[in-house]
């Protein structure tokens, strides 16, 4: 691997509304105080929870009901009852995500009728600078605390993209508490194996404390041949010198690594062809689809004052990533030919410090929180590649073995060198007009720069780009009563076309796509705490979109005017210790709106764009027979997509149930089964990179035995 003159520098340095008529079992008792009466014990859901705070939607310190927008989190005891392996597997089950990996684009979500770029990748807050196409990854949920998820423009917080929503991963924090040893390990199909080890707590009391997770992966598919790897540690040390400073020093180290990756399967006659299900065409004797990341990030927190915050977060990112495989099949006469034999290599480092301040005060006798601040990053990017060239024909059923080089006739070399230096101001208020009322806005001027050397081209020419933008938000929160919060927002975010990493050179003088928004949603409490429930509505209108040219791939095509208009609910009930439903449904009307292409020109208006589904639900059902032995079961429902513009070619829709098994047999040790896909559903849920005749077949029924220990 590659490293850099700065990596040398700085690394040193640094739904459906949904209620179970159950009857209530008599609970334990719990005394307040000794001279106060004895209550029942308040059951609480903690699926939606609206008293939480998340960083994905605010840095005011905010609980998501105080937030208006659309906003989620779940949690690592979420993530675990569910059995959610992954992050795709975790978001997939808040309202409106569907998602895909290949190993071209490994980190796809779509929401709200927008994907790639227009949904964002934070890690613990922070965003990795050139798109999150290119640095999202398939990524193991062991290590992580929570995921938050954001719907709607995020760029006032976060930056360029971010039009469709931004997931934030944070992961497993240092505490002065006492915290067990975990060890978690799953067997499952195709004979795949998951390890975690975790644990933490103080190394000197209220001083030091430190908190490690190392979880690794090997897992196979129904596909031939394809072995997975992921591996992740995850490290941190928090030091408090006085009660009111803090430093967290974070590390994060993230592998991936696939043999014979999975590319997608053509379609027959413009049809699955279900005996083609196992075969995979990518499967070279110098096959690569791997990539390993490296975090270092820098937390301070000082406290002044009662009434002031001062955060700082300095942060290095240092990612390799390589390709060497064969990606486009097509069937035809009873053939398939291979093309698109690509090797690809890119050496990825960014630097950025991010400083805010928060002032808790009043205006005019009226509460107010003030957040201001800087944001900096300088990404340093290289790439090298082959140019694709390479076919051959070979049988459907039996594809033969082959060495790259045979076919591609030559190995990656050199292509381009790019920089993009990047500064921004920012802030956000909340305003209590009266306590039942409060406008919340925000505001950020962003100015990046950016400087591409085409070294593939003669003479190796040069091109640059300056971007200047504002995005800003305004929102009202108004509470009903102390359980029912009413909300309005007007949002605006920038995205580049495409990410500015990787266009080509008669590409980098594009605009900047521009999008707006209007959210109106209703947050409540009811039930005496056992059930929460959201409701959003939303109508975005992003113009100068930029779409994939059918004719080159690599290249984009300025398309006018795309909308997306829908609504959004969420459920989390809990009558009682026994039962616990969780339920969403998100309906969007996408479309373009001003879209006309090909020669002779043809309009696309009205045509739903790719892997926008109109309706996407889950139900979710978890019963405890005794505070030992649990039963889960989920059943998630995505309508059909299109993968292509001019709507020619449906994915259908699917159906898929997953069940869940598990039982506690101390304090310390829990083990369990999960089945996932148990109707085995053959559906297809994304199409492949370079080709809308070739998809991502999703994964058959599988079985997972778990068993997890905290001692």
């Amino acid at each position: 691997m590659r490293r850099s003159v700065l990596f040398q520098a700085v690394f040193p340095a640094v739904l459906c509304n949904v209620l179970l008529v159950t009857p209530l079992v008599a609970e334990e008792p719990e005394f307040t105080l000794p001279e106060i009466s004895v209550v029942g014990e308040k059951v609480s859901t903690s699926t939606v929870a609206l008293d939480d705070e998340t960083d994905a939607a605010s840095r005011l310190g905010l609980t998501i009901r105080e937030t208006p927008a659309s906003v989620e989190v779940v949690d690592r005891e979420t993530i675990q009852e569910r059995g959610d392996r992954t992050v795709f597997e975790a978001v997939d089950k808040t309202a409106g995500f569907a998602s895909a990996s290949s190993p071209a684009s490994p980190g796809v979500f779509s929401v709200r009728g927008f994907t790639g770029n227009s949904v964002a990748w934070l890690y613990n807050g922070i965003r990795i600078p050139g798109g999150s196409n290119l640095s999202a990854r398939v990524m193991d949920t062991a290590n992580l605390e929570r995921i938050e998820v954001l719907r709607g423009p995020a760029s006032v917080l976060h930056g360029e993209g971010a039009i469709g929503a931004a997931i934030n991963l944070i992961s497993r924090q240092p505490t002065f508490s006492e915290q067990p040893i975990e060890i978690d390990y799953g067997f499952s199909s195709f004979n795949s194996h998951r390890f975690h080890a975790g644990t933490g707590g103080s190394i000197r009391d209220d001083e030091v404390a430190y908190r490690l997770d190392v979880s690794t992966n090997r897992y196979g598919s129904n596909i031939d041949d394809e072995r997975t790897i992921l591996d992740r540690v995850t490290g941190s040390l928090l030091f408090k010198p006085s009660d009111n400073m803090s430093f967290t020093l974070e590390a994060d180290y993230m592998r991936d690594e696939t043999d014979n990756a999975y590319y997608g399967t053509p379609l027959v006659d413009g049809k699955f062809d279900e005996s083609l299900r196992e075969i995979n065409y990518n499967n070279l004797t110098d096959n690569i689809t791997a990539s390993d990341a490296l975090w270092v990030r820098g937390n301070f927190e000082w406290t002044p004052a009662a009434d002031w915050k001062i955060t700082n977060r300095l942060y290095y990112y240092d990612a390799f990533r390589e390709w060497r495989n064969v990606e486009k099949f097509t069937y035809d006469n009873g053939v398939v030919t291979r093309s698109w034999w690509g090797d690809i290599g890119n050496d990825h480092q960014v630097i950025g410090d991010r400083i805010d301040a928060l002032y808790k005060g009043k205006i005019a006798g009226m509460e107010n929180r003030l957040l201001v601040g800087v944001d900096f990053s300088y990404t340093d990017f290289e790439s090298d590649r082959n140019d694709f060239t390479g076919s051959e024909i070979v049988d459907p059923y039996d594809p033969p073995v082959a060495d790259f080089i045979d076919v591609a006739g030559g190995y990656r070399t050199p292509q381009r060198d790019v920089t993009v230096s990047q500064w921004a101001v920012f802030m956000e208020d909340q305003l209590s007009i009266i306590p039942s009322f409060k406008l919340v806005g925000g505001f950020r001027y962003d100015t990046f720069h950016a400087e591409w050397i085409y070294l593939d081209e003669a003479g190796s020419p040069e091109a640059s780009k300056t971007h200047r933008f504002a995005s800003w938000r305004l929102g009202a929160v108004y509470d009903l009563t102390s359980d029912i919060a009413l909300y309005a927002s007007y949002a605006t975010a920038v995205e580049p076309g495409s990410t500015l990493l990787l266009i080509k050179r008669n590409q980098t003088q594009l605009d900047l796509t521009e999008a707006k928004q209007i959210e109106l949603g209703l947050k409540q409490t009811f039930w005496d705490g056992k059930g929460e429930w959201t409701f959003a509505v939303y109508d975005i209108t992003k113009t100068n979109v930029f779409v994939p040219d059918p004719s080159s791939p690599g290249d984009k095509l300025a398309v006018g005017q795309q909308s997306s208009r829908g609504a959004e609910l969420s459920l989390g009930l809990r009558p009682n210790r026994h039962w616990q439903i969780d339920a969403n449904i998100a309906a969007v009307d996408a479309r373009y709106d001003d879209y006309t292409a090909g020669n002779p020109p043809v309009s696309l208006e009205d045509n739903r764009p790719p892997f926008a589904p109109e309706w996407v639900g889950n139900f979710g059902l978890r019963y405890m027979m005794n505070e030992d032995l649990g039963f889960g079961a989920w059943v998630r429902h995505v309508s059909p997509v299109y993968v292509d513009d001019a709507n020619t070619l449906e994915l259908a829709a699917y159906t898929t149930l997953d069940l869940s098994l598990d039982y506690k047999f101390n304090s310390w040790a829990k083990a369990g089964v999960n089945v996932r896909n148990v109707t085995d559903e053959f559906y297809a849920n994304w199409s492949s990179h370079y080709a809308t005749d070739q998809v991502i077949i999703a994964n058959p029924r599988t079985y997972e035995l778990f068993v997890n220990l905290r001692i």
